[in-house]
């Protein structure tokens, strides 16, 4: 919900699915580098891989983001 905060080069490893109940997402490690086209990292700055997306979470304060977070796990 922070857009600021989303990896340019990020990798998952699709063997060993481990989703992260408490920040409500599939685990993801952030890389360094983007990799060549038939690795796992992927590139945001490539056409059809891009972050981008909606920021109306910018606004909120940490706590704010937490409690909306808290408030979709109940739905």
């Amino acid at each position: 919900m922070d857009s600021k905060q989303r990896p340019t080069y990020w990798s998952r490893n699709f063997n060993d699915l481990q989703y992260d109940y408490e920040q409500v997402g599939w685990k993801f490690a952030r890389e360094a580098a983007p990799a060549g086209p038939t690795t796992t990292v992927y590139n945001t700055t490539l056409p059809g891989y891009g972050n981008y997306g909606h920021t109306f979470g910018d606004k909120l304060s940490d706590k704010e983001r937490r409690a909306v977070i808290e408030y979709l796990k109940t739905l």
